[in-house]
């Protein structure tokens, strides 16, 4: 007798879970539900925005799979209200396959679990299973994306100043270095945070600083100055 493996992972609940999928298109929301529904689980699409429900407008489901776009801070700051709205509602985010770096924030944003949108058919379900028994499940190529960055010194002591809106030139002159030198300090962190910009470096700092552990370097009062906003 075969066994569809896919089936172990939800046979051990004695109540089959609520299961609500929202996604920013059509398609993604349907496929999750088919997904889901071929597994059978009880699975309700709603018509609301990702907006409308960070906002509490549903009733409080098992899992809520929500299918994001690739707009990074938007993203983050929906998964956070999400989170809030619903503190005992299990989170998945499916996420555009090359936002591997975008994992890591969205757990730190609070999601329970993260799909790519190319792997739904094939772990969708295993990840609600998993968030279910309270485990965190992550796509296997992203899962060295989900250690917390290693900022040198001099990369902390630089975005905290980015995050008090000094400018290049402005963190340069501070810190007696080149201009240049803040630019390629600043384009490490970048990197090692997985944002694209001054606005999102300083929205996941001020937002989610203490759970990443940057340990920022106390900058001086006197640098919280309004030299400029990094334009």
């Amino acid at each position: 007798m075969s066994v569809d493996c896919r089936d172990v992972a939800t046979a051990r609940f004695v109540s089959t879970p609520l299961i609500v999928a929202v996604a920013e298109d059509e398609l993604a929301a349907r496929r999750i539900e088919d997904v889901l529904e071929a597994d059978g689980m009880l699975v309700e699409t709603r018509g609301l925005s990702v907006e409308e429900l960070g906002h509490g407008a549903a009733a409080d489901p098992d899992v809520l799979v929500v299918a994001f776009g690739r707009g990074i801070t938007e993203r983050d700051g929906h998964m956070r209200r999400l989170r809030k709205s619903l503190p005992d509602t299990h989170l998945i985010a499916v996420l555009p396959e090359d936002s591997r770096r975008g994992v890591r924030r969205a757990l730190e944003a609070g999601a329970d679990g993260v799909v790519f949108d190319t792997e739904i058919e094939a772990a969708l379900t295993w990840t609600v299973g998993a968030v279910l028994a309270g485990q965190t499940a992550v796509p296997a190529a992203a899962r060295h994306e989900v250690d917390r960055p290693t900022l040198s010194g001099r990369e902390k002591q630089v975005l905290g100043m980015v995050v008090m809106g000094l400018s290049n030139k402005a963190i340069a002159a501070k810190l007696y270095l080149a201009e240049s030198t803040v630019k390629c300090h600043l384009s490490s962190a970048f990197s090692k945070l997985g944002v694209r910009s001054r606005n999102e470096a300083a929205d996941l700092i001020v937002h989610s600083g203490a759970g990443l552990g940057l340990g920022l370097i106390d900058v001086p009062p006197a640098y919280a100055t309004t030299e400029g906003s990094g334009r």
